[in-house]
């Protein structure tokens, strides 16, 4: 009787699994009957953010005396935070191309 339990317990449990990983690639083998309709190649699109720059500390321009008699305009550059949002994922995206011949 456990064994039966168990056996329904992996039954239930892998279609929900397949739908949380999403669509499963299939590989098929062509037939000779079969005709190629349109060919594609795979874009790998990377994640798009969102990204707002906040001001940590700003830039500091002073003046520098040389031993030497010199005066300089030195500059420390600002420095900023980037917060990034997630805008849209990295996804695959099909681009249509010219199939090439046989």
């Amino acid at each position: 009787m456990k064994g039966l339990i168990a056996a329904i317990g992996i039954v239930m449990v892998t279609p929900w699994m397949a739908q949380a990983n999403g669509p499963q690639e299939v590989t098929v083998h062509a037939r000779e009957t079969d005709r190629r309709i349109a060919c594609y190649r795979e874009l790998h699109v990377p994640a798009q953010y969102d990204v707002e720059e906040i001001l940590v500390t700003p830039a500091v321009q002073y003046y520098f005396r040389r031993a030497n008699g010199i005066v300089e305009l030195r500059e420390t550059p600002a420095v900023y935070e980037e917060r990034r949002t997630l805008v849209r994922e990295a996804r695959i995206v099909l681009r249509e191309v010219a199939c090439a011949s046989r």
